[in-house]
């Protein structure tokens, strides 16, 4: 292998035709960066003249005749340093139709300064959490040429599926601002546990819509639909999908009962109440489930003793009896999820305690209302957990890149770093 091979194959370079002059490699300086400029051309005998289409025989059809220089070229860095390549074209010139052409590679496309190397390197960072500032300083090349290669992947991300998952968890998530709803609407596969398909508005029209592209024995073979307890998805879904039992996820059961105890402790943290540092400072305490509570007792300087969590927990309820009968209510609620206790669940929302706050009446009658849909929490195991962390994974690539102004380049984003598409 001649050095020449070598210095390709090091630099990945897949065009034999490419001839590297010898101790061309330099370092120089270019905008206050160290850049390694590395000096070679491009020449080759060509099958054909493009221009006229005669075949190359001799040199009685086609002749060199001389290079095209300082082509300029960006390609992947070097040891963590920028790297330019400038490539001398050899230029040709047919007999035949008098037209001069200049030789091409497969190294860079006609008309750019960025090799394929460097783009693909580009679409193979967008596939990580980090923002396009980041790429384009990593991969040498501009902002615009970051957005511009994921403006051509955005193009790809509409997806067309043939059939539809017989699990599916819907939930939204705030998107762009040139959506057609605040919210857009997220599906997933409870069994694969990927990314079904997003679409750009929650709005119930929009979503008939597109539910409907599919055949009404397709969307009969459905069977569990798992969602919150937004009325405009469960309507959609009864409207539907026939065959298909809903569930309540067990997540937004609870936070309910939680935000109603939550709220109930805030109200009663005002300066003057006596016990305003001890129900500041324990509310994990209060909100924890009353058989995780300790017996060990350690010291503490609000009550300037040794005590446990429970005896902390007692105390504080027994300060206000609306704080007791909701905590109660509170503890009933999840005990009676986590133990798959329906009869019990339904005991505590329909004989109330008279004693518990407004916030968790609210709560109960929300549970009754929608009881037919929470009894198949309790039946079946299907959670919102895959599309509630598949919302975090997506507010943690929009955080990182410090927002997005087009719908189509966030959702690209999600696609490739959720390996949905390719980049």
């Amino acid at each position: 292998m001649s050095n020449n091979d070598y210095i390709l194959n090091l630099l990945n370079f897949k065009d034999k035709n490419i001839y590297i002059l010898q101790n061309s490699i330099k370092n120089k300086t270019i905008k206050g960066k160290n850049t390694k400029i590395i000096e070679g051309f491009l020449s080759y005998k060509p099958k054909c003249c493009p221009c006229c289409g005669v075949i190359n025989e001799s040199s009685s059809d086609i002749i060199k005749w001389g290079f095209r220089k300082n082509c300029k070229i960006k390609i992947p860095k070097i040891s963590n340093c920028n790297s330019l390549l400038i490539l001398h074209k050899q230029r040709f010139y047919c007999k035949h139709c008098n037209n001069t052409f200049i030789a091409e590679t497969n190294l860079i496309d006609r008309n750019k300064n960025i090799s394929n190397n460097s783009e693909l390197q580009i679409r193979l960072e967008l596939m990580k959490k980090q923002s396009e500032k980041d790429i384009a300083e990593r991969v040498n090349v501009s902002v615009s040429k970051v957005d511009h290669v994921l403006n051509e992947i955005s193009k790809k991300t509409v997806l067309r599926h043939e059939h539809l998952p017989k699990q599916m968890n819907w939930d939204e998530f705030k998107a762009t601002n040139d959506t057609k709803g605040k919210m857009a609407f997220i599906i997933t596969d409870n069994k694969s546990g990927t990314i079904f398909d997003i679409q750009d508005s929650r709005k119930s029209i929009d979503l008939n819509k597109y539910f409907r592209r599919y055949s009404k024995n397709e969307r009969d073979k459905v069977r569990l639909i798992s969602t919150d307890f937004y009325t405009g998805y469960i309507h959609l879904a009864e409207k539907l999908f026939k065959n298909a039992d809903i569930v309540i996820d067990r997540f937004h059961i609870v936070i309910q009962a939680y935000n109603a105890l939550n709220t109930t402790r805030v109200k009663l943290c005002y300066k003057s109440n006596p016990n305003y540092n001890k129900l500041k400072t324990y509310w994990k305490l209060i909100v924890k489930n009353e058989n995780d509570l300790s017996d060990k007792k350690k010291y503490s300087k609000y009550f300037k003793k040794d005590i446990s969590q429970k005896e902390i927990v007692t105390y504080l309820i027994n300060t206000n009896k609306t704080l007791k009968a909701t905590y109660e209510c509170y503890q009933g609620i999840i005990n009676s999820i986590k133990n798959k206790d329906l009869n019990k669940f339904k005991n505590i929302i329909y004989h109330q305690d008279i004693n518990i706050s407004d916030k968790m009446q609210k709560a109960l009658k929300l549970y009754r209302k929608n009881i037919k849909y929470i009894e198949n929490s309790f039946k079946y195991i299907i959670n919102n957990g895959v599309v509630e962390g598949t919302n975090n994974l997506i507010k943690s690539i929009k955080r990182v890149a410090f927002g997005y102004r087009k719908y189509s380049h966030f959702i690209a984003r999600v696609f490739l770093i959720k390996g949905i598409i390719k980049g």
